[in-house]
């Protein structure tokens, strides 16, 4: 994915320069007029918002929001990257299926975000492209260039949360909430390919015919 420059957002990607499907981002409440209608000239026609309720700042653009909370639960403030992505995967697939069917439904693009735009947005970002035809290797290069961005937006906020642990785990808890290691992302799609695969696992957890087969004709042969 192409890293873009949208006002008011921060680690931004999209799957193309001009008409992407798939657009992914951290929190937009910072999302300013300009940046909307950037947006908007990209085609993104729905923002898919995959943080729990109580996360959620106001909403100052125009653009539809779906909700999707990953989570279920206010979300993990310390632990490993890896075994959050796992029970996700296999306690969340309903979720993450339902966020899916939004980026295959959507008329033009799909904008997903979280809060980082690096967890939660990554595994369905990783799913969706995944279903449209993305290789391994392209998902985890799209995965690590997350952490460059993060670190200045999010680095005061893990800081707080590392204050005071011991050295292993404040170290954990900054890998969580700062870095974007390929081993994380490789262990999830590891995790998906067990389950049976990227296809069966979404339509296990409710992805639909036609949801799947709209998901191909976005990507058109594009990564």
């Amino acid at each position: 994915m192409l890293a873009i420059d949208i006002d008011g957002l921060f680690n931004v990607r999209a799957t193309r320069a001009r008409a992407p499907w798939l657009v992914r981002s951290g929190a937009p409440e910072a999302l300013t007029d300009a940046g909307a209608a950037a947006l908007a000239e990209l085609g993104v026609s729905v923002i898919l918002d995959l943080r729990e309720p109580s996360e959620h700042g106001p909403v100052r653009h125009g653009i539809p929001v779906r909700s999707v909370p990953l989570y279920g639960t206010e979300p993990p403030a310390t632990g490993g990257l890896e075994a959050i992505y796992e029970h996700l995967l296999r306690e969340r697939g309903d979720a993450l299926a339902r966020a899916v069917g939004v980026v295959a439904e959507a008329d033009g693009a799909a904008l997903v975000h979280c809060t980082a735009g690096k967890d939660r947005t990554g595994l369905v970002v990783a799913l969706a492209r995944r279903a449209a035809g993305a290789t391994a290797d392209e998902i985890v290069a799209d995965y690590v260039l997350s952490a460059p961005h993060v670190r200045p937006i999010r680095a005061a906020h893990a800081e707080l949360i590392a204050q005071g642990l011991p050295g292993a785990d404040r170290a954990g808890v900054l890998r969580l909430h700062l870095e974007s290691p390929p081993e994380a992302i490789a262990h999830a799609l590891a995790v998906i390919d067990e389950l049976g695969g990227t296809e069966r696992y979404l339509r296990d957890h409710g992805l639909r015919d036609e949801q799947m087969t709209a998901l191909r004709r976005k990507n058109g042969g594009a990564a």
